[in-house]
């Protein structure tokens, strides 16, 4: 009888400890998501003020800047001519992408120069004005003329007013709107000759979503809106013009970006006209030198919050007269940066110089960070502490149960890492979703997954165990019915503390919080992944219950001597 009492306790609390480990997950998944969507630059709190010396005279009298949504670096090699021809004839380079390689962040670090953790536009779901200055602000200061195409966002992002020389649209779900984009350009452009036109084409974004960054409509839109580019170029092109040709980011085989992936986050930045050296540049450049680029050719001031220089190998001239200004801007902005992640100002030497500001500033990254996973291993070793504690504690309870439920976790594993990384043919990768509309889809079918996987897991412990017994009873044996209910909830803490184990990993790399720096969005997706299975295998631990009783009804070592007993 008190094998009997013991083994209910043991159930009643394995179901108690797995539904409180579930809970703590889903709150940390929570907190962690929402400090990635809802952070805000401690780094542009204020605004930064501009103390170098003037801009150099521009190098072209007009520059056309293209941002083409979606579009992969690959499909300007193979399918767009009109953009190949325009790379004869300039500087072609390709460039990397921050994380998170969506819209939002990636058109904001293309217009200011500034990579996620300087702006705080991380998602899509930004509102408001960014809180940094944009090329179109600065050229606008300088009383340059400039022409805005693009869509409606761009009003709420970057604060473009309404006038003659802007034309923002909303984007017409299953339709084209690239060919109206330059058409719109071309008439602004007739009419008030603009020294800078920024323009934003929608449609190949639309395609990759749709069909995936490999399929046939994704390359038939790439060459519609080629043609309609063929027709800007033919009709803005001259002596004084240079354009200006990127992409936000690019798209995996099956449609999505967000992620890692190099189809995503390489893409191209075609540099050709006025002022341009003709060439490939076979270095690979970041986007947060776009800016930069075009505020040298234009003739303004760069962003202040920009963190790239100038892809100066694609320029005609080295003068260091021409990059005074962005020189200034970036020591100014290292300045900033070093005042916000401690050790406060640059010195006066490093002042003297980018390259020592950009090293200090490297160096002052890499302590602070090593500084704070100091602090966060005491942390981590608790939450290793506590996993190590539930297996040995399933262990003391019975070893051969602890032997059963190890296999119940290697099935696990198998069973969820084949069905995500196989059968779905996912990444640890915010790429995986596809669109924003379908994250919680995305998310709730992984929890599904964890808790079939889960019961696999308890189906091969109960499985195991009876083997691991000289006499195996049943749980229609007085006494052992709570024994083999006890299976599941075993089985799915043991797993639990396997997870435990990788998610304190992250929290010592990169923290729950985040401060002043994002962290590496693939081991973040992983770790919000970790925490989700987590949080669905408290259903495990309940649906397992039914599972593991009904192994242990039907097993064929324990089968008979049940049905003896029970006669």
């Amino acid at each position: 009888m008190a094998r009997g009492r013991w083994s209910w306790v043991l159930l009643v609390v394995g179901l108690m400890v797995c539904g409180v480990v579930a809970y703590g997950a889903s709150s940390l998944a929570a907190f962690s998501w929402d400090q990635v969507v809802s952070y805000r630059s401690p780094y542009a709190a204020e605004p930064l003020k501009e103390t170098g010396p003037p801009p150099a005279p521009p190098l072209a009298g007009r520059v056309v800047l293209v941002i083409v949504d979606g579009m992969r670096d690959d499909i300007t090699r193979s399918g767009m001519p009109s953009i190949d021809r325009l790379r004869q004839y300039g500087t072609d380079v390709v460039l990397e992408t921050a994380q998170p390689s969506l819209s939002y962040p990636n058109w904001t670090t293309i217009l200011t120069g500034a990579p996620q953790t300087l702006t705080g536009v991380t998602t899509n779901w930004w509102e408001g004005r960014v809180p940094v200055p944009t090329l179109i602000d600065q050229a606008l200061a300088a009383q340059l003329r400039v022409a805005v195409v693009g869509p409606t966002d761009f009003a709420d992002l970057y604060g473009v007013k309404k006038g003659p020389l802007v034309s923002l649209r909303d984007w017409p779900e299953g339709g084209y709107l690239s060919s109206t984009l330059v058409d719109d350009a071309l008439r602004i452009s007739r009419a008030s000759s603009p020294e800078l036109l920024v323009m934003h084409l929608p449609d190949l974004d639309e395609a990759g979503h749709d069909f995936g960054g490999t399929s046939a409509q994704y390359r038939d839109v790439a060459g519609r809106i080629d043609a309609d580019l063929g027709r800007l170029i033919t009709a803005l092109q001259s002596d004084d013009t240079v354009f200006v040709i990127t992409s936000d980011h690019g798209h995996i085989a099956t449609g999505g970006h967000g992620g890692w992936e190099p189809e995503v986050v390489r893409v191209p930045l075609i540099v050709s006209g006025a002022g341009v050296r003709l060439g490939r540049d076979q270095s690979t450049g970041t986007q947060d030198q776009v800016a930069a680029t075009v505020a040298v050719l234009a003739g303004i001031s760069p962003p202040a919050f920009a963190y790239g220089g100038s892809v100066r190998s694609a320029l005609l001239t080295d003068a260091p007269s021409v990059f005074a200004a962005e020189d200034a801007q970036r020591i100014a902005l290292l300045n900033r940066i070093g005042s916000v992640i401690g050790g406060g100002g640059l010195s006066r030497e490093d002042r003297q110089s980018v390259v020592r500001a950009q090293a200090t500033d490297d160096s002052r990254r890499q302590m602070r960070l090593t500084l704070e996973r100091a602090t966060r291993v005491r942390d981590s070793l608790i939450i290793v502490g506590v996993a190590v504690l539930v297996l040995v504690s399933v262990a003391l309870a019975s070893w051969r149960a602890f032997v059963s439920t190890l296999a119940g976790c290697a099935a696990y594993y198998v069973v969820y890492n084949l069905s995500f990384f196989i059968v779905h043919g996912y990444r640890w990768s915010l790429s995986a979703f596809n669109t924003e509309e379908y994250l919680s889809t995305f998310f709730n079918m992984r929890m599904v997954e964890t808790v079939i996987a889960g019961l696999v897991g308890v189906a091969v412990a109960a499985v195991v165990y009876p083997y691991l017994r000289r006499s195996a009873k049943g749980p229609r044996v007085r006494g052992y019915l709570g024994g083999w209910l006890a299976l599941a909830p075993a089985t799915t803490l043991v797993i639990m503390a396997t997870l435990a184990v990788q998610v304190a990993w992250f929290l010592w790399a990169y923290g729950a919080r985040i401060v002043w720096t994002l962290p590496d969005f693939k081991w973040a997706f992983k770790y919000d992944l970790d925490l989700i299975q987590m949080t669905a295998l408290a259903g495990t631990a309940l649906l397992g219950t039914v599972v593991s009783y009904a192994v242990g009804r039907y097993h064929p070592r324990v089968r008979t001597k049940d049905s003896q007993t029970a006669s």
